[in-house]
């Protein structure tokens, strides 16, 4: 505070003490009563700034002291008497009060025995700009969120990309866009969309970057994953009475025609089969772990499933795993086409020559 340091000391001790380390909107006073005198002073300050205005007296021994504040033209702000501790407080907003220097604390001791030393202290608003930055320290910002992950996003193939890394960016980004259309939590019951599009994007990236493709025995695993998913598409949109129907009527020619259509769709089913059993048996070892393998998987079996039954019972309604199939055969469709973007980047090693 740069109040007046002026004192009106009427039989009272009253000393302004050091301000080091305390801030200049603070003032702080020594306070001494001698024993069994009466004693009244006063202490001007102003109000620079809109806020709280606190005054707090504490002191040693059995004194009784009076506190008042007041200000000429207006009403008391507060009045306290008693044993130590003692505060007034009062806010000040009334524009004429606001930077008003002429502010007067009253302070009374009447005669009594004993003596009372001790502290007061006067704390006037600080300026808006000194609130601002205290606020600023107290409450940081929060820090800015970090940088959406890669495979949110979008991104082109480099302008020098080979024909292959094209294919690559573009069959990552029709999958990417697919899944994401309703955001980053897409509807999946099987719970492999997510963790394949991370992998495919770390793969695209990782290849443009001039880094290490998938090893042989995984890209093998891929191509084996498309081919099956490539049969499950033509059971699915085959015009061969065999595998699209209708039933026949005829006892005999209904039983003729499921043994024809079980020769078809066995291989298909047997293809699904092995796709597990190949990965239990160690054909793709860096694929063990990879939690969307399976459920792709088996996402796919349960969409052959409903193909096959859709066509057997000659009715949509009632064939297995429908709502399924449906919200997941075009991705499952669109993940194909990642994969085999990725065959022109299996070398098979040369035979050793005998």
């Amino acid at each position: 505070m740069r109040a007046s340091r002026s004192l009106l000391v009427l039989g009272l001790g009253l000393g302004l003490l050091g301000t080091g380390g305390v801030r200049a909107e603070t003032l702080e006073y020594a306070i001494e009563v001698k024993d069994g005198q009466p004693a009244t002073f006063e202490v001007p300050f102003a109000v620079p700034y809109v806020g709280t205005v606190v005054l707090d007296a504490q002191w040693t021994g059995p004194r009784l002291l009076f506190f008042g504040v007041d200000l000429p033209g207006h009403p008391g702000f507060g009045r306290r008497s008693g044993p130590s501790p003692q505060r007034v407080q009062f806010q000040a907003t009334d524009p004429d009060v606001v930077n008003h220097t002429g502010f007067r604390l009253t302070i009374k001791a009447l005669p009594a025995r004993g003596e009372a030393t001790g502290r007061l202290k006067i704390t006037v608003p600080d300026s808006p700009e000194v609130v601002a930055a205290r606020e600023a320290i107290l409450h940081p910002p929060p820090p800015p969120p970090p940088p959406p992950p890669a495979w949110t996003l979008a991104k082109a193939a480099p302008a020098n990309a080979s024909a292959d890394m094209a294919a690559l960016f573009r069959a990552v980004e029709t999958y990417r866009a697919g899944v994401l259309a309703n955001g980053e939590h897409p509807v999946d019951d099987c719970r492999w969309q997510i963790d394949f599009l991370i992998d495919a994007t770390a793969m695209r990236d990782r290849l443009a970057a001039g880094g290490a493709p998938p090893d042989v025995p995984a890209l093998r695993y891929f191509g084996r994953i498309t081919d099956v998913i490539g049969s499950v598409e033509s059971l699915r949109s085959s015009k061969d009475p065999i595998l699209a129907g209708p039933v026949p009527g005829d006892v005999n020619d209904r039983r003729a025609w499921l043994v024809a259509r079980y020769e078809l769709t066995r291989p298909i089913e047997r293809s699904l089969d092995q796709l597990g059993e190949l990965l239990k048996g160690g054909h793709a070892p860096s694929l063990e772990k990879t939690v969307w393998v399976p459920r792709l998987t088996a996402c796919v079996m349960a969409s052959e499933r409903y193909f096959d039954e859709r066509v057997k019972l000659g009715s949509d309604e009632d064939a297995s795993n429908r709502e399924l199939t449906r919200a997941q055969w075009p991705h499952i469709q669109s993940a194909s086409a990642v994969l085999r973007a990725l065959a022109p980047w299996l070398r098979e090693p040369e035979a050793s020559p005998r």
